[in-house]
């Protein structure tokens, strides 16, 4: 947690910077249907992800985070020195520490130590998206974040395409490194048996 706070303090932009330690301290959700779902510790939370059929592995939201926002760092230099093109890294750095912040509420760790889903109906890109309008922040931030898998959103400006594929290479390596198991991956509900029941009750 401390090192997130570190590298938002590279931010140099003022009320930017503030927001956005503030948001990772305390990701509480404005709208106040949503917070019927439990917040989890961003320190302890973890997440599966995995390639094909080729197993899970679980990682850790914070170590992601971390790696993401150097490698962007250090991309925006390499960037600049090489190429001559400006990067906003007060837009790059604000989405890739915040582009996962909302994992909080989609996850949460059961009694093995494995992470399962809370029952949220968006995932946390949708709601980190709605969290940063709701709070305020820019539009290219706010893109920034919801380009960050590039399907729904495709990249339209040099800081969402970086964060994307710095993104897709973290978690690619994070996949070949880590610790593979075949425990199948939580499987997706769209309706389940007591959303029937509540249809059909309605319904008589």
């Amino acid at each position: 947690m401390q090192r997130l706070i570190e590298l938002a303090g590279g931010i140099e932009n003022t009320e930017l910077r503030k927001k956005v330690i503030e948001l990772i301290k305390n990701p509480k959700l404005s709208n106040t249907d949503f917070q019927k779902y439990p917040k989890g510790d961003l320190e302890k939370v973890k997440t599966p992800f995995s390639v094909g059929d080729m197993g899970v592995v679980v990682r850790e939201v914070i170590n992601h985070t971390v790696t993401n926002t150097e490698l962007c760092w250090q991309i925006a230099d390499t960037f600049e020195k090489n190429y001559g093109v400006k990067v906003n890294r007060d837009v790059l750095i604000a989405g890739s520490l915040l582009h996962d912040i909302m994992k909080v509420y989609e996850w949460k760790i059961d009694e093995e130590g494995d992470p399962i889903p809370t029952g949220l109906t968006m995932d946390h890109v949708f709601l980190g998206v709605a969290e940063l309008y709701a709070r305020g922040f820019s539009e290219e931030i706010i893109h920034v974040v919801a380009a960050t898998q590039g399907e729904r959103t495709p990249p339209k400006s040099l800081e969402a395409l970086i964060l994307h594929y710095v993104d897709t290479l973290t978690s690619l390596t994070e996949f070949f490194t880590g610790a593979r198991h075949k425990k199948p991956q939580t499987p997706v509900i769209v309706l389940d048996e007591e959303t029937f029941k509540k249809m059909k009750e309605e319904k008589d």
